[in-house]
């Protein structure tokens, strides 16, 4: 188990996201084409809390996944189901990166998951 790491434009260091200390990764999906353009969604599984948290984000070389999460609470959060509908969701608005092979893949890597 490892805490969520973001790195702070400040301090040029990774620092640990709060709330995050128990979170187990589910998936990182993403772009498979990365480019200048991106799209990523990042899955995680909190034991403690018994749910799943995820963010999905995408952008241009001049910013990254997570600049606009600061802590657990910036997450969407729920069960399996509501992970993977927000997954269907996330490659449905985003159809210029993910097709439908990488909308399955991602399926089958959250059904996998068992938590630690």
């Amino acid at each position: 188990m490892s805490e969520l790491k973001k790195f702070n434009y400040t301090t040029f260091q990774d620092e640990p996201l709060s709330g995050t200390d128990d979170w187990q990764k589910v998936a990182y999906l993403e772009d498979p084409k990365c480019d200048y353009e991106w799209a990523e969604f990042r899955a995680f599984y909190s034991p403690s809390a018994r749910r799943y948290f995820w963010h999905g984000d995408s952008g241009c070389s001049c910013n990254g996944w997570g600049d606009d999460v600061s802590t657990a609470a910036s997450f969407e959060n729920g069960g399996r189901a509501d992970l993977l509908r927000a997954w269907e969701n996330f490659t449905k608005d985003h159809g210029y990166y993910f097709g439908v092979g990488e909308y399955l893949s991602g399926v089958a890597e959250i059904r996998k998951f068992k938590a630690a």
